[in-house]
């Protein structure tokens, strides 16, 4: 079954270059040849459909296009999918974070957050995340893979670990695992932004950030330990955007097959996985986060973060909250 048209294809499609340039004026999103309607067919951003309409009306009449062939309408801009593993300028918190090991392999992590210490900006990370932990050994880090042109850091800050006092016998210990690591430009922070997942899980949330809220502000930080029963959020390049209650605060955990102790760190029964470690947990809003700690360790069904008092203390005085 044929169906009489206005004008023939090929005309479309010679008229559909004339037009083109029109893709140039601002909020046009898409230029189709819409087969069903036999017309050439904008689209274009609802605020910006009437200046368009009086440009293209202009245009056309310095052309053979008859303008009767050419359908304005509204849409939505494409917004392009961005993920967590991505290489993403200027690098918020949440996202993967790289070290080289040698042989073309290298290990992977989370950034905590960004901040401001002593006037430098910077990002944190897990302590476990760099080549020795406790130690400031110079850790360079690529966001997302090391492939020549991703390093973004270099570790600066990384205290010892104690022994006596509150230690128990034969064990060392810290309040945090958590490492401050330098910028290798001011430029490449987004600052006080953590990326926001589309989806949230208990267990497993997506890689894909938002595209119609990619990032969450830092707007403030918890000093002390959330209430047992607390719903906690942390984004991590592994399981994603996982919430869940706090179940213990103020454990002292060993770090399974070493010598080491975490003192009062905090326990959320919630999903994490190898590769989440330096993750940003932290108390969320509608498009506001509250920082509340680092990730660094977890079982799959539940993971344990420093609090952020002890990450302050100890790497000395950042503010996650600095633009």
């Amino acid at each position: 079954m044929f169906q009489q048209v206005d004008y023939n294809f090929g005309d479309l499609f010679a008229w559909k270059d004339l037009v083109r340039p029109q893709l140039a004026q601002p909020g046009v999103v898409y230029l189709d040849i819409d087969e069903q309607r036999n017309r050439l067919v904008f689209g274009v951003e609802r605020a910006y459909i009437d200046r368009f309409n009086e440009g293209l009306q202009s245009f056309l009449r310095g052309t053979r296009v008859p303008p009767e062939a050419v359908i304005v309408e509204v849409a939505d801009p494409i917004q392009p999918l961005e993920l967590l593993t991505d290489k993403i300028r200027p690098v918020p918190a949440g996202v993967q974070i790289s070290r080289p090991l040698g042989g073309g392999s290298f290990g992977i992590c989370t950034l905590g957050t960004n901040a401001l210490r002593a006037g430098v900006k910077g990002f944190v990370t897990a302590s476990h995340c760099t080549a020795a932990r406790s130690v400031v050994d110079g850790s360079a880090f690529s966001q997302s893979t090391p492939d020549g042109s991703s390093q973004i850091g270099v570790e600066t800050v990384d205290p010892p670990f104690f022994t006596g006092g509150s230690c128990p016998p034969g064990r060392q210990c810290r309040f945090s695992d958590a490492a401050f690591a330098a910028y290798d430009s001011a430029a490449l922070s987004a600052g006080a932004k953590i990326a926001d997942p589309l989806l949230w899980g208990v267990g497993l949330g997506t890689l894909q950030v938002s595209a119609a809220q990619p990032r969450l502000s830092v707007t403030g930080f918890l000093f002390g330990s959330p209430s047992s029963g607390s719903f906690l959020f942390k984004v991590g390049r592994t399981t994603g955007g996982t919430l869940g209650p706090v179940i213990h605060t103020c454990i002292d955990g060993n770090v399974a097959n070493s010598t080491i102790t975490m003192l009062c760190q905090d326990q959320v029964l919630a999903g994490s996985g190898g590769g989440d470690s330096g993750s940003p947990v932290f108390f969320k809003g509608s498009t506001s986060a509250t920082l509340v700690g680092i990730l660094w360790g977890g079982s799959g069904a539940t993971y344990v973060y420093s609090p952020w008092i002890f990450v302050f203390a100890e790497l000395g005085g950042l503010i996650p909250t600095a633009p």
